[in-house]
């Protein structure tokens, strides 16, 4: 059996022995047959079509190259809109940031960015909600920075006043009702007109019951908008793109997180203004 293996590899490694199976004829066409292009055919062709002509490489607007170097110039800066200014660990605690759900509610994907728990409440770590809602803020304030477009949502009665107010005041958008299924995925059908998607999606809550996920949470991942989202104990953290750990359901630490979207927001769109970036 091994030396039957062996003829086997043999042969098919061997291109001498490859050769003597092909037949006289099939050997002769392999040598004989030209792979170039018949004298008759390259004859029609105009020479002129095998001059390469130069490439004209369009010069850029200078207007252009102002604004890519305005932008470019914001990204190299550590803290453009201040953001680590806006709040501290005492700021949040104060804001009840920290207070999460009961522990039985517990999300595993939360375990992570949680403390503790006390008397049965878990306690989420402000030291790793601050640089994550610092780098909210940043990414919210570049986005507006660019001319983005912002949709605010939230499922929390008592602040949906707040948050529609909020995206008035700023000149943004806000859904705080019930959401349509495909509203984003399916919105071409639903609405009749090609739709417009917002540049990024601010989650005050993303939770649409106690057990259920936003469905706009889900759309949105779908289609990579990318999100940010305050995110409790008992929420899934992977569909957010930039997750807040947080308290969502107090109406103080709500209120705290829109006013420091606002802030970045209102900042984004004063420097914006005042670096001419059009």
């Amino acid at each position: 059996m091994a030396a039957s293996i062996g003829k086997v590899l043999l042969r098919a490694n061997s291109v001498p022995a490859n050769l003597s199976i092909l037949c006289r004829e099939h050997q002769l066409t392999c040598s004989v047959r030209s792979l170039s292009t018949s004298q008759r055919w390259t004859s029609r062709i105009s020479p002129a079509w095998f001059q390469q002509e130069s490439v004209q490489v369009p010069t850029p607007h200078p207007a252009t190259d102002t604004r890519e170097a305005t932008l470019n110039a914001t990204l190299q800066h550590e803290d453009y809109f201040g953001v680590k200014d806006l709040a501290t660990l005492r700021d949040l605690f104060n804001a009840r940031v920290h207070l999460g759900h009961n522990s039985g509610l517990r999300h595993p994907s939360m375990s992570p960015y949680i403390f503790g728990a006390r008397q049965g409440c878990d306690i989420i770590d402000l030291e790793q909600t601050l640089p994550l809602l610092q780098q909210a803020l940043n990414v919210t304030g570049h986005i507006v920075y660019r001319g983005g477009m912002v949709l605010f949502l939230s499922r929390q009665m008592q602040v949906l006043p707040w948050v529609e107010r909020l995206a008035r005041e700023l000149g943004e958008y806000s859904h705080c009702r019930p959401w349509q299924r495909g509203t984003f995925t399916n919105s071409s059908s639903l609405f009749g007109t090609l739709p417009i998607y917002p540049e990024l999606c601010i989650f005050l809550g993303t939770q649409d019951t106690v057990f259920e996920t936003h469905r706009g949470v889900t759309e949105a991942s779908k289609l990579l908008i990318p999100t940010v989202g305050i995110v409790d104990t008992n929420c899934d953290v992977d569909p957010i793109t930039y997750p807040v750990p947080g308290n969502d359901d107090s109406p103080v630490a709500l209120h705290f997180y829109m006013h420091l979207f606002r802030s970045v927001i209102l900042k984004a769109k004063e420097k914006r203004k005042a670096d001419g970036v059009k």
